[in-house]
């Protein structure tokens, strides 16, 4: 699989997580998109597949909400937790050079170095896109389009119409777009919260 990583924290996230594996499975196909909820099966021993999934993979989507950083177990961030499998992810794919995205949720910020383990310090240096859940119909194309630099897309998936592509960069990949994909998605890029202007055009088998 030489496609897409969903990485998400339950409880911060895990909406978005399938928001976005219904999009973009439907664009690239189930084989190119991995979300462990769906992608692994009832009773499989998930670790080796999860971990297969991650080490084939072309992109890891880091979805990131407004609590991503601060959920806390017995008084510990989960993201300090050794084992903690949203941490392991991002670590392993920045260490293997993935094409590492940051998906900021709603109002949520990219943390920084100093917020972040050492281990994830390389995480705060990534251009980010976002996702606004209660506008996902503006916010999933721009991000659809951009992975279709890195992604391979199925025969039998959903081909883009005229109007998917209307206003997107035709290259440039996961950094920042012109203005044209500003208007498009009604989203500010960077590293701070989203900026909205309407008027311009969840983890099973163990703790995520």
């Amino acid at each position: 699989m030489a496609g897409v990583f969903i990485n998400y924290r339950t409880g911060d996230g895990a909406e978005a997580a399938v928001l976005l594996d219904e999009e973009l499975k439907d664009v690239f196909g189930p084989e190119n998109v991995f979300r462990d909820r769906r992608a692994i099966p009832a009773g499989a021993h998930f670790p080796p597949d999860l971990w297969r999934a991650l080490e084939s993979c072309g992109v890891l989507l880091v979805l990131i909400g407004p609590n991503w950083l601060t959920l806390r177990d017995d008084g510990r961030r989960r993201i300090d937790v050794p084992g903690d499998y949203v941490h392991d992810e991002i670590r392993c794919a920045l260490e293997w050079r993935k094409t590492v995205v940051p998906v900021l949720i709603d109002t949520a910020a990219l943390p920084t170095k100093g917020q972040l383990p050492d281990t994830l310090a390389g995480l705060a240096e990534r251009q980010v896109m976002h996702l606004r859940v209660p506008y996902a119909h503006l916010d999933l194309p721009v991000i659809t389009e951009a992975l279709r630099h890195h992604v391979p897309v199925s025969s039998t998936a959903r081909q883009p119409s005229p109007a998917d592509g209307e206003g997107l960069p035709g290259s440039g990949g996961l950094r920042a777009g012109g203005d044209a994909v500003h208007k498009r998605s009604a989203v500010s890029y960077g590293s701070g919260p989203a900026t909205y202007n309407e008027n311009r055009d969840a983890k099973s088998g163990g703790q995520r």
